[in-house]
């Protein structure tokens, strides 16, 4: 006898940015069918405490403070912390293609 087990949820994450668009970055995760919830930085810790994300992605303006306030919380500290590079503007910005 075979007993079947439900598929497993899509995986949590916490996309964390600064307000400006992130439409297509949001978007791409969860066209990739994981569950994607957004947030500010000064409700970083409340978002992954209420959500309790698989992990963390920052946009590439978010400073450190939101990584040191995710680690000096023990329910969130062992969050993995994903933050994302601006590299179009680093390409443009040494005159590269």
């Amino acid at each position: 006898m075979t007993t079947r087990t439900s598929p497993r949820p899509p995986p949590r994450v916490l996309f964390i940015h600064d307000g400006d668009p992130v439409d297509g970055h949001v978007k791409y995760l969860s066209d990739a069918g994981l569950t994607v919830r957004e947030a500010e930085p000064r409700d970083a810790v409340s978002s992954a405490l209420s959500f309790d994300p698989h992990i963390v992605v920052l946009d590439f303006r978010i400073d450190g403070e939101v990584v040191a306030a995710l680690q000096a919380v023990e329910a969130t500290k062992h969050i993995p912390v994903i933050a994302l590079a601006d590299l179009a503007k680093t390409s443009r910005d040494s005159g590269s293609a």
